[in-house]
């Protein structure tokens, strides 16, 4: 009886053994092979040698490629890439892990956003290479929702070559269309560093705006602290023109023309040396402004103590440098700017301060800060 006892104790056991084998195996991710649960488990390594990403999508289709330290974007001139989105884009895809293995049925596809662009799909296809040889391929899927509003998200993909579909958790957030990708910064210079702004009209006219000494207080030389701008921030958002200035597109000077457009000139002078032309004109057909840039040595200005204090001005030889390089940049383009930041490229002193003056009319400010 004892032994009998034991037996089916025995073999009671063995039971639950199994059956939790089963729950653990159902529960568990289907496929754990990938070393540390990563999508593309050597790829981080391989990060230095990417020189090519090909973006492939039912909205668009380009190309960004490196060379050197900069990345370009090869159908829109081979103009800069944003290179801060293009390393977070590559770290991204190297981190991006496995949750487990979804469907292999092409026809289940669909549902997750994983069918071919042909029949109408919302997937992205990305390829890295190093040359002609494709380092990792994928094709990213919809999003799968998830209650949290921040934090790393989920994702249905593909790798290339592979039947079948995955889950994956990380940031892959890659942006379809090409334009997002640009360089939208064009210029950056403090505004603590400017000491002097004139914007010339094409009848010669000129509206000048000088820094007072102090931070962020600007005005007119005749009126000084007594200047009254059209709104009150007017004076530190001319100066600040040049502040993180960002485009909303760009051309090559080559194919672009002006046509009857006129043509106002402003120039911004540093403490430090340094002058910058912008020459701006507005297109009424469209509704921008169109910019091209360049930058100069100019006679260094007396820099008031408050705004040395600020240790925002440049050596003589880190201006010269900075010159070089904005001037690399800024060959052969012509910027296209919105309402705000082409309206403070092109104001006459009556656009600027409360008193009447001569001046080109100026196109309607839909901006709303000029008023």
């Amino acid at each position: 009886m004892m032994k009998k006892l034991n037996s089916l104790t025995v073999l009671f056991i063995i039971t639950i053994v199994m059956v939790l084998l089963m729950v653990i195996t159902l529960q568990r991710p289907n496929d754990m092979t990938d070393d540390e649960g990563l999508l593309f488990p050597e790829l981080y390594g391989q990060l230095s040698n990417i020189d090519t990403i090909k973006i492939k999508s039912s909205q668009d289709e380009f190309t960004l490629f490196r060379e050197g330290e900069d990345w370009f974007i090869k159908e829109r001139w081979s103009f800069f890439a944003d290179f801060n989105l293009v390393k977070r884009a590559l770290v991204d895809l190297s981190e991006a892990k496995i949750l487990e293995r979804k469907t292999a049925n092409v026809e289940q596809f669909s549902v997750l956003s994983l069918e071919g662009m042909d029949e109408g799909g919302e997937s992205i296809h990305i390829n890295l290479l190093q040359g002609e040889d494709v380092v990792a391929g994928l094709i990213l899927g919809r999003e799968r929702e998830l209650s949290q509003t921040g934090g790393e998200r989920q994702f249905y993909v593909r790798r290339a070559g592979e039947e079948g579909a995955w889950l994956a958790e990380g940031y892959l957030n890659i942006n379809p269309l090409m334009l997002n990708w640009i360089k939208s910064e064009v210029i950056n210079i403090a505004r603590e560093r400017i000491a002097q702004v004139n914007i010339i009209q094409p009848n010669g006219n000129a509206a000048t705006l000088i820094n007072l000494g102090k931070k962020d207080k600007f005005g007119t030389p005749e009126d000084r602290d007594g200047t009254v701008f059209k709104y009150a921030q007017l004076g530190y958002d001319i100066a600040g023109s040049l502040f993180q200035l960002k485009m909303e597109d760009v051309q090559p000077a080559g194919e672009f023309s002006r046509g009857e457009s006129e043509i106002v000139t402003a120039e911004f002078f540093t403490f430090d040396g340094l002058k910058i032309i912008t020459e701006t004109s507005f297109d009424a057909e469209d509704g921008y402004y169109y910019s091209t840039i360049r930058a100069e040595s100019t006679v260094l200005a007396d820099a008031p103590k408050d705004i040395q204090a600020l240790n925002v001005l440049k050596t003589a030889e880190q201006v010269q440098e900075e010159i070089a390089t904005l001037n690399k940049q800024f060959d052969s383009w012509v910027y296209r700017f919105g309402g705000f930041v082409g309206t403070n490229l092109m104001r006459s002193t009556s656009d600027m301060v409360t008193q009447s003056g001569k001046a080109i009319p100026m196109p309607a400010d839909v901006t709303g800060f000029g008023s």
